[in-house]
């Protein structure tokens, strides 16, 4: 049979796996909207630019994109063992209530 892994060897492996798909999400995101607001501010400057009216969904969307980099690159890895931490502890807390 396979080898045994322990537990810690899996939570670490289980971080990786999930902060590889949080920057891989974050960084979808992060071309969609330059691609998006780059089609915008064409269009913008071809059919009407005496108004220029780009830069609010640049700005708005660019709020949410920095929220975005923020949660799933940033902090990735301290909400990880936080959430680590409080599974630990339930673990523990029903071990407790089954002797």
């Amino acid at each position: 049979m396979g080898e045994e892994i322990s537990l810690e060897e899996y939570k670490k492996a289980y971080r990786e796996v999930r902060v590889e798909e949080e920057k891989r999400g974050f960084l979808t995101h992060l071309v969609v909207y330059v691609l998006v607001n780059a089609m915008l501010i064409v269009i913008n400057f071809l059919y009407s630019p005496e108004a220029i009216w780009f830069f609010y969904p640049l700005i708005g969307w660019g709020i949410g994109i920095t929220a975005h980099y923020l949660d799933a690159v940033r902090w990735i890895e301290k909400e990880l063992k936080k959430r680590e931490a409080m599974a630990e502890y339930r673990a523990k807390e029903i071990k407790r209530g089954m002797k």
